[in-house]
């Protein structure tokens, strides 16, 4: 990005092209833009921004791409014309994350001179001790009755400090957060970082799963340049990746989704009544459900269509995107009782809507806030979470629901390919690998079943001789 220095009565325009590799210096390409003689203030203005424009270009084509071309320069390219473009916001914000590490390593390098050995070198370094620069913050003070002294509500708070509800959540119940919403939340109740909380987990490595989340990024980056004909091939192809053991996705037996569809109909709103069983019954993601549409119901076959998720992101807020995956994008159908109290929330948003009158703001979304603004996802996991605690029932989160309808689907005897086709899996094999354990059990039912076929004729033969 240009910026501009005004210099007697000329201009200094400045546009950065990276790091030197030996110094470590920040290098610039510059230029001297005088006005001409007679220009208005506004003229000037509108001046300085086309030449900023037109400098920026002709560095841009003057930094020519090759494999000598240093990593973070690299990078830079990479993020603007293909990774803004073309990822999805939650990816983006992860890879930028995950940059400020890779950078700060490996930027200076040349991509030529980048090899298995760096990578290795890099990973190594990422699973010391102490190496974590995300340290988690807990609330030293009794926070909630902070919010009561203060006089100020939770989804105040959430509005005023840019958090989510679910963050507010974790702070009043004593449990960790990122520094992000630590810093917002002290600025907004007008306190020092060190006076609301403490520092925990400074001793903890990286996570197996974070590690795999640097190698990803390096292999999407350097793939790119392969594509690009930057680089001959993608060193992270010749690095072992960080081993990540696939852990038994967690559900919920028949028992205790029963036991929660009993609590929920009995004692839930409406709208998470509504929720909690589509999730169970359709398998869908949250996003997915806080994304549904009254047009994409089809009342008459009793399927919905999912086709899109509702999301938040710190700094972007509530938006939508498309399906995880294109898989994702597919028609469920669901049980007759599962319409009927979608059909129960249909009327229920009416009335609230007639009721409340201009103050309703119209999205279509089948599940809303109070005045028809679209749901934050997280309030669902907040909702959810509390709903158990109060009455006595196993910890679940809305994913733990889109597992316990596969588990039980594949409990039951359907087929794999069925189950993963309702779930928006691209591959099936990605099902099986997540519901492993099921699948064996089946198995076992398979075995147990086929061993009732047949024992009977085996006693007849025995019998007979």
């Amino acid at each position: 990005m240009a910026n501009v220095q005004k210099r007697g009565d000329a201009y200094r325009i400045r546009v950065s092209n990276g790091h030197d590799p030996v110094t470590g210096t920040r290098l610039y390409h510059t230029m001297t833009w005088k006005p001409e003689p007679g220009m208005t203030e506004r003229q000037i203005e509108h001046e300085l921004e086309r030449q900023k424009v037109l400098f920026e270009e002709k560095c841009r084509r003057t930094m020519v791409l090759d494999d000598t071309v240093r990593l973070e320069v690299f990078v830079e390219r990479w993020r603007e014309e293909y990774a803004v473009p073309n990822l999805k916001k939650t990816t983006l914000a992860l890879y930028d994350e995950l940059l400020k590490r890779i950078l700060a390593a490996m930027g200076h390098l040349k991509l030529c001179d980048i090899t298995p050995f760096h990578l290795n070198a890099f990973y190594a370094n990422l699973r010391e001790d102490g190496i974590r620069v995300d340290y988690k913050y807990r609330c030293k003070v009794d926070f909630r009755q902070l919010l009561k002294d203060n006089d100020i509500s939770r989804t105040k708070l959430s509005d005023y400090a840019g958090v989510s509800i679910a963050t507010i959540e974790s702070v009043v119940s004593g449990k960790n957060v990122n520094r992000t919403s630590a810093e917002k939340l002290c600025r907004t109740m007008e306190l020092k970082l060190d006076e609301l909380f403490e520092t925990v987990g400074t001793e903890k490595k990286l996570s197996p799963k974070t590690l795999l989340h640097y190698h990803r990024c390096l292999s999407a980056i350097f793939s790119r340049a392969v594509k690009w004909g930057v680089m001959f091939s993608n060193p992270c192809e010749r690095v072992e990746p960080p081993k990540l053991r696939r852990k038994e996705a967690a559900s919920l037996d028949e028992e205790q989704a029963k036991a929660l569809l009993e609590a929920v109909e009995e004692k839930a709103p409406l709208q998470y009544h509504v929720m909690v069983k589509l999730m169970i019954f359709s398998g869908a993601r949250r996003a997915e459900v806080c994304g549904l549409e009254w047009g994409d119901i089809d009342w008459e076959n009793d399927r919905i269509h999912i086709q899109r998720n509702s999301l938040y992101l710190p700094g972007t807020g509530l938006y939508e995107d498309t399906t995880k995956t294109e898989s994702s994008d597919r028609i469920v159908k669901l049980p007759k009782a599962v319409m009927e109290i979608l059909e129960k929330q249909r009327i229920d948003q009416q009335s609230k809507k007639e009721l409340i009158g201009d103050a309703w703001q119209e999205h279509d979304k089948v599940f809303t806030q109070w005045n028809g603004k679209p749901i934050n996802p997280s309030y669902v996991s907040s909702w959810l979470r509390k709903f158990c605690e109060k009455n006595g029932l196993p910890h679940t989160t809305p994913h733990m629901l889109r597992h316990t309808s596969a588990t039980l689907l594949l409990m039951q005897g359907i087929p794999l390919k069925a189950v993963s086709s309702r779930l928006g899996h691209t591959l099936a094999s990605t099902t099986s690998d997540i519901y492993g354990h099921s699948l064996r059990s089946v198995e076992d039912i398979a075995a147990d079943k086929l061993e009732a076929m047949l024992e009977p004729v085996a006693q007849i033969r025995e019998g007979q001789e």
